[in-house]
């Protein structure tokens, strides 16, 4: 399991004790502050959301939100979920810790810092976070895997997701695929393979290990003229028949239809009591 960021907000923000003076909680209004521009975080949970909006509406914002003084009103440092769901529980004022001291260099190190320990990005946009501090704040691979506590290759692995096409991108934040899945697509190219390829791991489940076999098979030329393709998607004709099967035998089903419409329906099967029910729905014995 990936390493969690060394360094919680406490030491990020600074001790209460060294700036009493700045950190001592009040409420503001809600409609004075505004979102934090570096939030890594483009996409919150709606059901968890809800879930936060009505307890605020029961028990108000337990823990403050930290803010900083701009030209027109505060911006947000951390805490963007409760700012969300305290204006969607309709509180008009809430709890926040002012903080003068935090620049523009460490805005998006703390919104990273806060969404990371606190509720897990998702690759993309742990990836593109990763972009920011690059960036934003001009440093290397090697200074952000520091600041957030983690190794350079976990850092570069992601930032790699980031030359996957927009679609398997979209896949990986809707969590149709792994960060695995994504990773071993990378090497895929020609046009419309990784669409393909994206199909055929949703349609047949397949594992980590079968796309990397797939993607080597793809870009393992068989001729110097032969270009990187996936293995060719089966026509909607299969792919709807297989769909019938799978819902009538609520098991995985493979249709291989070769020349003349000669083929094989393959049906698989996990333990002895799913093989005996595939066997009584097929074969029913005769009842007296």
């Amino acid at each position: 399991m990936e390493k969690r960021l060394g360094r919680g907000l406490g030491s990020l923000l600074g001790q209460p004790a060294v700036v009493e003076a700045e950190t001592r909680p009040f409420e503001l209004r809600v409609d004075e502050i505004r979102p934090n521009r570096y939030q890594p975080r483009s996409v919150f949970d709606p059901e968890a959301l809800a879930e936060l909006t009505s307890s605020i509406r029961q028990h108000g914002v337990l823990q403050p939100i930290a803010v900083r003084p701009t030209a027109t009103g505060y911006e947000l440092i951390s805490g963007e979920r409760r700012w969300r769901a305290a204006q969607a529980a309709g509180l008009r004022v809430i709890p926040v810790v002012v903080r003068k001291d935090v620049g523009d260099a460490q805005m998006l190190e703390l919104a990273l810092v806060e969404n990371v320990q606190r509720q897990d990005l998702d690759a993309i946009e742990r990836a593109r976070g990763y972009q920011q501090m690059i960036e934003q704040l001009g440093i290397t691979q090697d200074e952000v895997a520091r600041k957030v506590g983690l190794k350079r290759a976990t850092v570069t692995n992601h930032l790699r997701l980031l030359d996957l096409p927009a679609e398997i991108q979209e896949a990986v934040s809707r969590g149709l695929l792994s960060m695995g899945h994504a990773r071993a697509m990378i090497g895929i190219t020609g046009a419309g393979a990784p669409q393909a390829l994206l199909e055929r791991i949703v349609r047949d489940d397949l594992s980590v290990r079968q796309v990397e076999e797939l993607v080597r098979q793809a870009v393992r030329p068989a001729s110097p003229a032969a270009s990187a393709t996936v293995p060719s998607v089966p026509p909607a004709w299969i792919k709807s028949i297989e769909e019938r099967l799978r819902n009538a035998l609520g098991t995985k089903i493979a249709l291989r239809n070769g020349s003349g419409y000669r083929g094989q329906v393959v049906i698989e099967y996990f333990g002895r009591e799913d093989l005996d029910r595939l066997v009584d729905v097929l074969a029913p014995e005769a009842k007296l």
